[in-house]
């Protein structure tokens, strides 16, 4: 009788942390990223040491996958986690929502309220997921989008600048469901930024050396526990979470966020957001100081 009990109470307890705790969670990550180095520091639980040492700060999230089950109102502290550190700069990798053809409009004012509270100086730029193209939801999610003040780049670039820093940030269409393009010239800008849903479609990018560093979603990634029995995902089985060094200047990061399921939660991964700080001095720089340096000696 008593076993009973307090297996029921475990069901119960799990059950409550899953439905009504986990959604509302959130983890953060800080990076802290030199310029021409595919080495990058976790500064997670000192980010605030580095704040005179950086130019310009990227916030990134990724897979919000609205739905019935996951409603605008639960990343209130995602924003809130915006407000607070302050980023020059938003990315958006994707996948607003789950599925448009199953997509309340009574929803569609309150999401709009949500994403315009993402606040940033520089600009808030987004880029479409394969589950924003389902049912032709596309047309619906760039619209949302736009109303909310991010920048949809399909196909894209965006230059922008501020004193001793200028960046360029190119969005591809998504592979899975778009017309992506691959291709695009490199500019005169300090910083170069590349935008795409599925991680494992960088393989196919024939200048990636000129990108600093290329920002995706899409992979999900289960907590460690679960790996084992995760199917893999189409555009997401060779890059599947956290960082990589895709080439001696050039840095992958996913963002992983939690897919909703048909009930209400899995057991996945808390909303994750991203934040990276840009050093002032890029690595050669330094190097070109330490050698006059050492030669002065």
């Amino acid at each position: 009788m008593y076993l009973f009990i307090a297996i029921s109470c475990l069901i119960l307890a799990i059950y409550i942390y899953v439905i009504f705790i986990l959604p509302y969670m959130i983890r953060e990550k800080h990076y802290f990223i030199h310029k021409n180095s595919n080495e990058i520091i976790d500064i997670s639980h000192a980010y605030d040491l580095y704040e005179l040492k950086s130019i310009v700060t990227i916030a990134h999230f990724s897979d919000t996958h609205f739905s019935r089950f996951f409603s605008p109102k639960k990343i209130n502290r995602l924003i809130r986690s915006t407000q607070r550190n302050r980023p020059e700069i938003i990315i958006f990798t994707g996948d607003l929502i789950e599925n448009y053809g199953k997509w309340s409009p009574k929803m569609s004012p309150k999401l709009i309220r949500k994403m315009k509270r993402f606040t940033a100086p520089m600009g808030k730029i987004a880029i479409l997921g394969n589950h924003d193209y389902l049912n032709n939801g596309q047309y619906f999610v760039k619209n949302a989008l736009e109303e909310s003040g991010f920048t949809v780049l399909k196909n894209e670039e965006i230059f922008g600048s501020m004193e001793n820093f200028s960046i360029t940030v190119t969005g591809i269409d998504d592979p899975l469901k778009g017309k992506p393009k691959y291709h695009y010239e490199k500019t005169y800008s300090r910083w170069h930024l590349l935008l795409l849903h599925e991680p494992d479609m960088i393989q196919h990018v024939p200048d990636i050396r000129n990108y600093d560093l290329i920002l995706a979603g899409h992979a999900h990634e289960p907590r460690k526990y679960f790996r084992r029995f995760k199917k893999k995902i189409k555009g997401a089985e060779y890059f599947t979470h956290g960082l990589y060094a895709v080439t001696e200047k050039t840095i992958l990061s996913i963002c992983n966020r939690a897919r909703r399921s048909y009930l209400s939660s899995r057991f996945r991964l808390v909303p994750e957001i991203i934040y990276y700080h840009l050093a002032k001095d890029d690595v050669n720089l330094l190097a070109d100081k330490t050698q006059k340096s050492s030669t002065n000696e």
